[in-house]
């Protein structure tokens, strides 16, 4: 008997013990759970440079007014361009909620030409135009998807154009003069990396006319009216200039 009751008592002290033991432990730690970073926000908006290049294609209408065509002569001819080019850009861009509305200037260093069939049947007189140059200002519409844009462009285009008639020795006329004229285009852009963003454009280009007076008469020369179509990819860097930094990619 006096050893169960010692048992008992021993029971009983132990289980008196058990919560002061679990009072001196050390709090657990608490720990907090990170933080996920903040989705990177993306602007438009500031000044930009750039460099592009691409290939080029269109036709060349040459309209003589000396007279008709006939069997043996063919003074008006179309014919086509084809070549490549490589330039640079600056412009800069506003962005409003998704939409971006800019305005930029590129030139182009090119050289797209092409000939004609011969004029003379038998004589190997030709026509012949050469773009060695071109550029545009235009305005840009476009709508923001976070890093990516499309965009729509139109404005003033202008043309370094040569024309010139090879005639039999002695007899060649050669113009080479700037016109001005009109574009429209279309593109896409992705900005790939903070400030860095790269696109592909789509713009017709209308270079309007130009003349070669082949004589004092009037009616004796010939008007061109040169279109070509380019497609051209790029990168640009951009400043962020005038952008909110809380707003920068």
């Amino acid at each position: 008997m006096k050893k169960i009751l010692i048992g008992f008592a021993g029971a009983v002290a132990l289980t008196l013990s058990a919560p002061a033991g679990a009072a001196d432990l050390a709090a657990r730690p608490y720990t907090k759970a990170p933080i996920a970073p903040p989705a990177p926000i993306y602007t438009w908006t500031g000044f930009y440079i750039g460099v592009q290049g691409g290939g080029a294609w269109g036709r060349s209408d040459e309209t003589f007014f000396g007279g008709p065509n006939t069997a043996i002569f063919a003074g008006s001819q179309n014919y086509d361009t084809t070549g490549g080019f490589v330039g640079g850009v600056v412009g800069y861009n506003w962005q409003a909620a998704n939409w971006v509305f800019g305005i930029e200037g590129d030139y182009h260093w090119a050289d797209i030409n092409g000939r004609s069939a011969e004029i003379n049947a038998g004589l190997g007189d030709t026509y012949f135009t050469r773009i060695r140059g071109f550029g545009d200002i235009k305005g840009r519409l476009g709508y923001s998807t976070g890093p990516a844009l499309l965009f729509v462009s139109g404005g003033a285009a202008v043309g370094d154009i040569q024309h010139r008639y090879d005639g039999i020795p002695g007899n060649v006329f050669i113009q080479n003069n700037t016109r001005w004229g009109w574009t429209v285009g279309a593109g896409a852009e992705y900005m790939f990396a903070p400030n860095w963003s790269a696109k592909v454009e789509y713009n017709y280009i209308d270079f309007g006319k130009s003349t070669i007076q082949y004589s004092p008469v009037v009616t004796n020369r010939s008007e061109w009216t040169d279109t070509v179509h380019t497609v051209k990819a790029g990168v640009n860097y951009h400043f962020n200039w005038g952008a909110p930094v809380a707003a920068r990619y």
